[in-house]
């Protein structure tokens, strides 16, 4: 659903569902201005699980077939300007003497220019509101920076939402 709202949004053509497979994914963000996954983030990695592919029928799919990985973002060429992970953890990672190693940083050193992530478990109905404010404004030509901080704000001051946690 959220996915299809930020669609509409933008105007935009989006993989939702049984489309959004690991290998329709990355072949997608290779050529995209604003990629934006909405699934499920691992707390230990960051990596994010997607759909498995329906062509498989009675195969069980295993993690490679559809958990994205570093190392499957590292091997594509990004042009994005903007990508947004909303996945529970996606901001998190194992940590080393460079600093946290995880999606987010695959994605920069992809050649991301801007990237939101989260660094911990995201509810849904909060996740909804805030995307809805951060695209529209995003819409209107508005910085991602702005958009952002005016999103954080959006929820801050609802009545539902405004606790930190959200």
């Amino acid at each position: 659903m959220e996915v299809e709202m930020i669609g509409e949004i933008l105007k935009s053509q989006t993989l939702t569902g049984e489309d959004a497979t690991k290998e329709a994914v990355l072949q997608r963000i290779a050529s995209v201005a604003l990629v934006h996954i909405a699934a499920h983030g691992r707390k230990e990695t960051g990596e994010i699980g997607l759909a498995p592919d329906p062509r498989w029928g009675s195969k069980t799919p295993t993690e490679e077939d559809y958990i994205l990985k570093m190392s499957d973002i590292q091997a594509v060429k990004l042009r994005a300007r903007l990508v947004v992970l909303s996945c529970c953890h996606s901001g998190q990672g194992p940590v080393s003497s460079e600093g946290v190693v995880g999606m987010a940083r695959a994605f920069l050193f992809a050649g991301d220019r801007s990237l939101l992530a989260s660094l911990w478990a995201i509810d849904d109905e909060a996740t909804m509101i805030f995307m809805k404010s951060f695209y529209r404004q995003l819409g209107n030509g508005e910085s991602a920076s702005v958009t952002l901080q005016r999103a954080m704000k959006c929820l801050r001051d609802s009545q539902d939402y405004s606790a930190p946690k959200y």
